[in-house]
């Protein structure tokens, strides 16, 4: 709104781009990309084109226009941005669309307050309140931060990911089942994270085969694609690829397959 009073109020042209594409399309003027790419948009929020909150996108891109291909599954977050500060919330979500009901998330979370809090989660999501739907790889990570018990509060912006790197069990190559679809389910290794804290996992293997699974996921996306359209070039762009083990080993695993791949470095 602020950029087209701006805009306006001075008579310049404003072109309006949607978030996650114009993370892939930076990259593409970065490195003077004037063709179709397979663009992997993954970070905490933005807005889609169907009013819902994105970050889990793959897309077809060029410079002047996308088509989302598949996303991640719509979970709803309770209290929006407020979930980002409280990744307990996310991680509450994310147990309610795995099981039905609150039972999982009740055993798991050892704290009184998140205990008294789920409830109230439940009632929100249930009655449409407050509860933005989301297909976010960064709420994604929250909400694995948050059940494996590393992080259900947050005090700096995106403390619930880097904890949830930092411990990676470099020695497993494990990884959790996940539905490559349009969209991506992730029920499955919601459950099966579960289970893992449930069985009390080390939460560096845990946090080893999440990581695993999300570059198993953005490969055999990858490769769909690429039956699909012929196309090659991808790019990987926006926040979650800040994350070094996400990004190295999917960088790694697309040049071993020939794609070419580009990342952002200016920008």
């Amino acid at each position: 709104r602020y950029a087209r009073q701006r805009a306006a109020s001075q008579g310049l042209p404003l072109v309006a781009v949607q978030h996650h594409h114009a993370h892939i399309a930076a990259c593409m003027a970065e490195y003077n990309l004037n063709e179709t790419v397979i663009g992997v948009s993954f970070d905490g929020t933005g807005l889609g084109d169907d009013n819902c909150i994105w970050g889990g996108e793959f897309l077809f891109c060029d410079t002047v226009s996308y088509r989302r291909y598949s996303h991640l599954e719509y979970v709803p977050i309770p209290g929006g941005d407020k979930a980002v500060e409280e990744p307990w919330r996310t991680g509450t979500s994310y147990l309610l669309h795995a099981f039905g009901d609150e039972s999982v998330a009740m055993s798991l979370f050892k704290d009184d307050r998140i205990k008294k809090g789920i409830a109230a989660m439940q009632e929100m999501i249930s009655n449409h309140i407050n509860s933005p739907l989301s297909s976010s790889a960064g709420r994604l990570f929250d909400a694995v931060a948050a059940i494996t018990g590393l992080c259900t509060h947050a005090s700096y912006h995106a403390e619930a990911p880097m904890k949830l790197e930092s411990i990676i069990d470099h020695t497993c190559t494990d990884h959790y089942v996940i539905s490559v679809g349009a969209p991506v389910g992730i029920k499955q290794m919601i459950a099966s994270i579960a289970e893992d804290v449930k069985k009390k996992t080390p939460v560096s293997l845990i946090s080893a085969r999440f990581h695993n699974t999300i570059i198993s996921l953005i490969f055999a996306m990858a490769v769909k694609m690429r039956d699909e359209s012929g196309i090659r070039t991808i790019i990987l762009s926006g926040g979650v690829f800040q994350n070094k083990y996400i990004l190295d080993g999917t960088n790694d695993l697309l040049q071993k397959n020939n794609f070419s791949v580009y990342i952002p470095s200016e920008i």
